[in-house]
């Protein structure tokens, strides 16, 4: 079943009980959102192998047969909730930025945004940070292809600032995803250890992080190439 379109609006966990005068669409959505939340719990507590849909629907508050109008089966709803997880990173990571702010600043500001929201959902930060990856192919190309359009954003992001900057320059989109793909690892490293709490206390170093890769020079081998060559003469001059 495709989720319900109630997008823009408050979706309650909690449904009252008795007649609520809810609509069909808002408790669907909260249904589903439960159900959401619990995979996101439980994975995170004991790992997404050990976790049921019997599990699931205890946790959601939902009947079996409610889970099966919504997803197929639990892989089903682990990639939902990964999917939602990913909609709001997207949706906080890429407000509005002063385009007078050079490069650090706007990877603090995104850096930020994006530690903050883990920080306040450490749920799903521990199981779409460290447990997905023990989730089975399906899971793990979608987490691979989260970051390749969390890469794509920073190549945006980084057109923008090379745009409003001289001497800024883009960066190309392998490029963005080692960037990526290194800030990610020092996430998994602290949810891992520590929990996502303690997300927030390194925007700064991660912030530095992301800028200093970000304005790496990416060698040319054939620029180094002639490089190499035209520096030949003047070592061997040297040595004379």
């Amino acid at each position: 079943m495709k989720e319900p379109a109630a997008k823009g609006r408050h979706i309650p966990r909690n449904l009252p009980r008795g007649r609520h005068g809810l609509s069909r669409e808002l408790v669907q959505a909260s249904q589903r959102m439960r159900l959401l939340d619990a995979i996101a719990e439980l994975t995170a507590e004991k790992g997404y192998a050990a976790v049921t849909i019997a599990d699931i629907v205890t946790r959601g508050g939902v009947a079996k047969r409610t889970f099966y109008e919504y997803f197929e089966d639990k892989e089903a709803c682990f990639l939902a909730a990964g999917e939602h997880l990913a909609d709001q990173i997207v949706r906080t990571i890429t407000l509005p930025h002063d385009p007078g702010l050079d490069l650090y600043r706007r990877a603090e500001a995104t850096i930020r945004g994006l530690l903050q929201l883990l920080a306040e959902r450490p749920s799903y930060a521990r199981a779409f940070v460290v447990e997905v990856w023990a989730a089975g192919p399906r899971a793990i190309n979608m987490r691979l292809e989260v970051d390749r359009q969390l890469a794509l954003l920073l190549v945006a992001l980084s057109r923008d600032v090379s745009f409003h900057q001289s001497g800024a320059r883009p960066v190309s989109e392998l490029h963005a995803v080692a960037v990526i793909e290194a800030v990610g690892g020092i996430l998994y490293r602290i949810v891992f250890s520590e929990g996502a709490g303690h997300l927030t206390r390194q925007v700064e170093t991660l912030a530095q992080l992301a800028t200093g890769l970000l304005l790496a020079e990416m060698p040319q081998p054939g620029r180094q190439s002639r490089r190499a060559a035209a520096q030949a003469p003047a070592a061997a001059r040297s040595r004379r």
